[in-house]
């Protein structure tokens, strides 16, 4: 058994069982009040294999003598199996007292399965899609919804095993579909039977929304539902049973021995998976009947002659899934394997021969690859995941046929004779899920039809006595001729039965009704909500006319001008107007009737629902499932009286442990007790250690518990004082740093002017007051408790300096977080703007000061030296000239300004406190010099402002 999970916000996966494994043996074991499920079962099975259920899925919907029950008993002769008083289905008498049913021993498993989903996915499982075998039938299908519902799980729907492979290749290999179709052939080799599907992957046009959907198509399926590695593994535990009467030919039969064939059974499964990679191994089993140690060598050969007879029934499920299909086998593209069964092989060469393929492709993995796809379906079913969208289209498996008693009538209408008709409804490999009528023409009284499997001439002969019954329900069609009679004046138009085959395969009437044909009037005329809202609009039929009358009322422009010489004859002629206008309406009033008379008329069909009652064929559906559901509550609240028992016993035992060894080994609790609470302390966990040793067994959770709490008032008292001798160091180091942060907080506001708070005097004042008397409190409460010994219970609490701290940070956040008022925002930008001006008067003075220097300079530096060193200065300035408007001083160094002789711009008016660059005095001049090369190798941009100052 594999699980798959599908969560919001985690990918896909397998959930891991109680042994952390992915894969869980479908076994549950069951004795007294314990029950067991997957590996555990297994184990405790070989000891007691009368007590362990394993292989129920092949007993599922079967009577008890169908010939797979007759081949389970041989299997098992360990089980006692008897047939149900009422649906003669296979029920395992466990005891004197106690029957389980197959749906119930199955249920169980189910309810574990959920279980290790609901854990796994730390959330409960609301609905569960479960893979069936593809070739179940309808009384199989139905027996696993009753399993579902005895398990109390919301099932969307049952899936074939094929499908969900084939789901989960298109999914995780992401598949490019085309227009074109790609064929791939899917080989199952499982345990208990053999499946080979044909599936097509390619892009087919929605009807409606017209859009090219990536479609997943099954267009064929062949199976052998009794060829499986589990009869492999029977085979060579006989062979091993064998080998062992001819090594020990005077101890009783082993094969009457259960348990030694079990341990045969699980060493023959071992043998067949090493063979499979091997030419030989060794099969040993310790004391395997009778004390005696077993060991024998085989051989890949000798294993193949077991099987020979099984191999060349390998072919035939794929050849007749080709054949299904309607393809030859070049068309198929890949043959992809799944099930543990094709890792032998010659399964592997059988099936090569069988598809004529190259090669075979092992691109999914074996045991998982349903489960994926089974949760992917999930998934894209639900409207919480957004998923790839890509559509399933399963095939109907065995065809189904209505038939029914039709009535030949004489030429009086006397009934003649009855002929017995079949129709085929669905065909094999019919796409599902699909809904589909019958019509019935000449039925006007009750009559009944029958719905069954039909033509089944492509199974053996053995497959047919596997399969039960054909018949599947008969359905009577009831208060026909009181409907005929009621619509007596209507044309009947024949009685339409909708049988529709869902999502899981089951096939069920959904509603059986009458049709009768009438004529009706094609109504014209306007509802009365036309009328109300033409109402409302002003648009009715007599403001029409009389919008009407006004226009044709309104004289033209040239009838304007001469109106005094026309008014008498437009009297005469209005009157006659008005005439006219009566008359036209009576005539297109007798119109109007006239139309209405002759309206045309369509014909309406009109539908009534017919009585069905449905009597179900073979096997009868469980109709009450409350029995077993109760059987399985009462288990379940065993298993979890049990399992809080455990866990009550597991926490009293570790904290007598743990209590026992910190007192002897911890030093803090000895001096956190003293002499008489230690003894009394020690001598009640004595006595608690002797009860769970002698007297504890067969108690229940209630009385651990109750104990437990009774031990734990005993070590109470130390135990607290520990814990706060351990923690008060750290609750006052945080309370010192709320302290801290205080004292921050108040030393900045004090440092503040009064003009730049925002705070209230009152709030600090709280503050402050609040901080003295937390601070006055820690001092005196922690001088009480060191003067205290350590034996005696706290004064100064951990909890209550937490409280504290608590207290004094949320009103120390409070005033940190206090929201600026807009009024000290207005008081900060005028204190802003008011030392913006005084610092730029300041600036405005140091410039004419450095103007008036410079032209000083100027003067007294004429002469011949300043010549030459302005005609230099000018032959640079031609070479490179400096763009005073867009140069920018770096840093705070001082702009020069340029020589008389170089080419100087005069401030325009838009710009006057443009900057220029100052010449420095005589005694600077090698630093001029170096300032103005490197000014004039490098311009620098500036940029002025509206104010006139420039920036970088």
């Amino acid at each position: 058994m594999k699980i798959g999970i599908v969560k919001p916000g985690v990918p896909i996966d397998i959930v891991l069982n109680t042994e952390t494994k992915r894969k869980t043996p479908m076994t549950v074991y069951i004795k007294g009040d314990e029950r067991l499920f997957g590996d555990s079962a297994v184990t405790r099975g070989d000891k007691s294999p009368k007590n362990a259920y394993s292989n129920l899925l092949d007993l599922l919907g079967k009577t008890v003598d169908n010939p797979v029950v007759k081949e389970y008993k041989e299997r098992f002769p360990y089980h006692t199996i008897e047939a149900d008083p009422v649906r003669n289905t296979v029920v395992f008498r466990h005891d004197d007292k106690t029957f389980y049913t197959v749906e119930e021993l199955l249920a169980m498993q189910i309810e574990f399965a959920v279980q290790l989903a609901t854990k796994h996915g730390e959330a409960p499982v609301k609905k569960v899609i479960i893979c069936v075998p593809p070739f179940f039938n309808q009384r199989e299908r139905e027996a696993m919804l009753n399993v579902a519902e005895i398990a109390n799980v919301d099932v969307m729907q049952l899936m074939s095993t094929t499908s969900a492979i084939s789901l989960q290749y298109a999914v995780f290999r992401n598949i490019k579909m085309t227009e074109k179709p790609s064929i791939v052939l899917f080989a199952t080799v499982g345990s208990q039977f053999t499946t080979a599907a044909v599936v097509s992957y390619s892009q087919v046009k929605d009807k409606v929304t017209k859009e090219l959907i990536d479609t997943v198509q099954v267009m064929g399926v062949g199976f052998d539902r009794s060829l499986g590695s589990y009869e492999m593994d029977v085979r060579l535990r006989e062979h091993l049973a064998d080998k062992f009467t001819e090594k020990y030919p005077k101890l009783p039969d082993i094969r009457k021995n259960g348990r030694a064939m079990k341990k045969l059974q699980k060493e023959a499964r071992k043998v067949k998976t090493v063979l499979s990679a091997n030419q030989d191994t060794y099969a040993q089993v310790e004391s395997v009947h009778q004390d005696k140690d077993f060991r024998v060598k085989v051989t890949r050969e000798e294993m193949e002659k077991l099987f020979a007879d099984l191999f060349p029934r390998f072919q035939a499920p794929f050849l007749d899934a080709i054949n299904s299909a309607g393809i030859s086998k070049p068309e198929i593209e890949q043959v992809v394997l799944f099930g543990g069964g094709t890792r032998i092989p010659k399964i592997q060469e059988q099936i090569l021969k069988a598809t004529e393929q190259k090669e075979l492709h092992k691109y999914i993995n074996t045991d998982e690859a349903a489960a994926m796809g089974s949760a992917f379906m999930a998934a894209s079913s639900s409207s919480v995941f957004r998923t790839k969208q890509i559509k399933l289209r399963d095939a109907n498996q065995f065809p189904f046929f209505v038939s029914f008693n039709k009535q030949i009538l004489d030429e009086e209408g006397a009934l003649k004779e009855e002929k017995l008709v079949n129709k085929e409804l669905y065909y094999r490999n019919n796409g599902i899920p699909q809904k589909k009528a019958m019509t019935y023409t000449k039925f006007t009284d009750d009559f009944h039809f029958n719905v069954s499997y039909g033509n089944m001439d492509y199974l053996s002969e053995k497959q047919m006595s596997e399969f039960g019954t054909l018949p599947i329900m008969k359905v009577d069609v009831k208060n026909v001729k009181d409907v005929f009679n009621q619509h007596h004046d209507k044309t009947p138009k024949g009685i339409k039965a909708h049988i529709v085959v869902d999502e899981s395969g089951v096939i069920a009437v959904e509603s059986v009704e009458a049709l009768f044909e009438t004529i009706v009037a094609n109504k014209t005329e306007e509802g009365w909500m036309d009328k109300v809202s033409n109402f409302f609009s002003g648009n009715s039929d007599d403001e029409g006319e009389k919008k009407k009358d006004e226009k044709k009322e309104e004289p033209k422009e040239g009838e304007k001008k001469e109106g005094e010489k026309k008014e008498e004859k437009k009297d005469e002629g209005e009157k006659k107007k008005e005439e006219k206008k009566e008359e036209v309406k009576k005539d297109a009033k007798n119109d109007t009737e006239t139309k209405k008379d002759e309206a045309p008329k369509k014909p309406v069909i009109i539908k009534e629902l017919l009585l069905a009652d449905l009597t179900m064929f073979g096997i009868p559906a469980i109709l009450d499932t409350t029995v077993s559901t109760d059987k399985l509550k009462a288990l379940k609240k065993v298993d979890d009286d049990k399992r809080a028992t455990e866990q009550s016993r597991n926490t009293l035992e570790s904290f007598v442990i743990n209590m026992k060894d910190v007192l002897e080994e911890d030093d803090l609790y000895k001096a956190a007790s003293t002499p008489e609470e230690m003894e009394k302390i020690q001598e009640a966990l004595r006595k608690e250690s002797e009860w769970l040793e002698e007297d504890s067994w067969g108690e229940t959770f209630v009385v651990f518990n109750a104990r437990l709490a009774k031990i734990e008032d005993y070590c109470d008292p130390v135990t607290k004082r520990v814990k706060e001798m351990k923690a008060r160091p750290a609750a006052i180091a945080d309370l010192k740093q709320a302290f801290n942060l205080t004292e921050q907080f108040l030393r900045k506001i004090a440092n503040t002017t009064e003009e730049l708070r925002y705070h209230t005097a009152s709030e600090l004042e709280n503050l402050e007051k609040l901080l003295n008397s937390t601070r006055d409190w820690l001092e005196k409460t922690g001088k009480e408790q060191d003067a205290l010994a350590k034996n005696v219970d706290p004064v100064l609490k951990v909890e209550t300096m937490q409280t504290k701290k608590t207290t004094l940070e949320r009103d120390l956040y409070y005033l940190v977080r206090k929201p600026i008022p807009q009024w000290y925002k207005d008081k900060l930008n005028k204190m802003m703007e008011a030392l913006k001006n005084s610092t730029k008067t300041v600036e405005d003075a140091k410039k004419d000061a450095t103007a008036e220097e410079g032209k000083k300079d100027e003067k007294a530096g004429e002469g011949k030296e300043g010549e030459k060193v302005d005609d230099k200065k000018e032959e640079k300035s031609e070479e490179k000239p400096v763009e005073t408007p867009k140069e920018e001083s770096t840093g705070d160094k001082p702009k020069e300004e340029p020589s008389e002789d170089k080419p100087k711009e005069e401030p325009s008016e838009d710009k006057p406190n443009e900057k220029t660059v100052d010449e420095k005095p005589k005694d600077d001049t090698n630093k001029d010099k170096a300032k103005e090369e490197s000014v004039e190798e490098k311009p620098v941009q500036t940029e002025t402002k509206d104010d006139g100052k420039e920036e970088l």
